[in-house]
């Protein structure tokens, strides 16, 4: 027993070969939750070199693998934060700040103009729809404007809290709230029009 716990020793980290064990695994993690590849191979990259950084404090608790990713995870926030103070740029047919837009009827917020109204979706149950219907989703959010992207990203991918999100990004609870129905609303309405429209 005693031979057996003392083989199991934690071996010193590899860092030449973080690349060709897990690039493309942080590649893939990240590309779920940016919007261009070259933003997700960015990252891998300054995960990398932040690790190599701090590689001094790295005490072995968990494999390198796992603490590449919970680096990973901090260059996202930060990334997520850099991008919601970039300029807002306007969505075509989004709604502005008082509710009013395309969606709904002027001074109305809670009545959908004729037309726009949510349609029923009809379910994708096979495997194949699933995924082609998340590569579809991540196409749509690719499209929403930066600071939406983060907030959506942060909520619904990462599952952080409302408040946490409003914390990092420095947004006021009511902007949060805004910007995360102004996001739904627009993923769906892309959505409808790209995934949904033959069912």
């Amino acid at each position: 027993m005693l031979l057996a716990t003392a083989s199991v020793a934690a071996t010193p980290p590899e860092p030449h070969l973080w690349l060709s064990r897990y690039g493309s695994d942080l590649f893939r993690f990240a590309r779920r939750r940016v919007a261009t590849v070259a933003a997700a191979e960015e990252l891998v990259q300054e995960t990398i070199v932040s690790a190599l950084g701090t590689l001094a404090s790295f005490r072995q608790e968990s494999s390198e693998r796992t603490w590449l990713f919970v680096i990973m995870r901090r260059r996202l926030v930060d990334y997520y934060r850099q991008q919601a103070r970039s300029p807002l740029v306007p969505l075509p047919g989004a709604a502005d700040e008082a509710g009013n837009g395309p969606y709904f009827e002027t001074g109305a917020r809670t009545h959908w103009r004729q037309g726009e109204e949510p349609r029923e979706w009809a379910a994708a149950d096979a495997q194949l729809e699933q995924r082609e219907l998340a590569e579809q989703l991540l196409r749509c959010q690719d499209q929403l404007p930066a600071q939406h992207q983060a907030v959506f990203s942060l909520r619904f991918v990462e599952e952080v809290s409302g408040e946490e999100i409003c914390q990092q990004l420095a947004i006021t609870p009511a902007n949060y709230w805004v910007i995360l129905h102004r996001a739904k609303l627009q993923l769906r309405k892309c959505l409808e029009k790209h995934w949904f429209s033959g069912s």
